[in-house]
């Protein structure tokens, strides 16, 4: 888990106060926004938000449709599940800001598609910036 000075998710508390043998009261995940039925998907995740997303890709490509995968982070030694992101091959743009600054959202989701479905999970900014784009 990485150590976040600045969290508001408790990271930084888990790691200053959580102690091994310690219990934790876990609840499974909520989900605010299953999967529709489309043509197509086009997938963004920024950071952590890869998390929701990975299940969404797997189910995905189960079903046999087509969908890219656009994955930012700061570093790409920071960037969760790269390994099994591999399998999927071009499909799937890893892009580390300190490499290649900024998702270039303009260029990846273009003018939005009726039939594609697009998801994006991340950072409050990430998806502000998504929404303008699919609005324009």
């Amino acid at each position: 888990m990485l150590r976040e000075a600045e969290s508001q998710g408790g990271s930084e508390w888990l790691h200053a106060r959580l102690r091994p043998g310690d219990t934790l009261l876990v609840r499974g995940p909520r989900n605010h926004f299953p999967l529709v039925d489309a043509s197509a998907y086009l997938f963004i995740a920024g950071g952590i938000g890869i998390t929701p997303i990975l299940p969404m890709v797997r189910e995905i490509e189960r079903r046999g449709h087509p969908w890219p995968l656009l994955y930012g982070g700061r570093r790409q030694n920071s960037m969760a599940f790269i390994g099994e992101l591999q399998a999927y091959g071009e499909r799937v743009r890893l892009s580390p800001e300190d490499e290649q600054g900024l998702l270039d959202l303009r260029g990846w989701i273009g003018a939005p598609r009726p039939d594609t479905a697009i998801y994006s999970c991340g950072p409050e900014r990430l998806l502000e910036a998504v929404e303008a784009q699919c609005a324009a």
